[in-house]
């Protein structure tokens, strides 16, 4: 039979919440690769300024190209080099969004 006191015991609290803006998709990248933390990171910073629902990614080829995996947000892909002149131009069609590159 369990004690009284176990039934009082406070619950602990989590020192990880994952972002609103984090989807739950498993990762794909290797072991040590820093592209999980910068994810966090910035669904972090989105949604403690409350940017979620305007922001826009642009993501370069290779691994980064599968941010849209792992973030709540628009993100397209570009090639090589120009992720700069994309970002722009999602910027001058829709300037009341928060265009950022990968």
């Amino acid at each position: 039979m369990p004690s009284a006191n176990a039934a009082k015991k406070p619950e602990k609290s989590r020192a990880y919440r994952r972002p609103r803006t984090l989807t739950d998709a498993p990762t794909h990248y290797c072991a040590g690769c820093g592209h999980g933390i910068v994810h966090r990171v910035v669904a972090e910073v989105l949604d403690e300024m409350g940017l979620r629902e305007q922001a826009v990614a642009v993501a370069p080829v290779g691994c980064a190209v599968l941010a849209y995996d792992y973030w709540r947000i628009d993100v397209t892909e570009a090639p090589h080099g120009r992720t700069p002149a994309v970002a722009t131009g999602i910027k001058r069609v829709q300037p009341d969004r928060l265009v950022f590159t990968y």
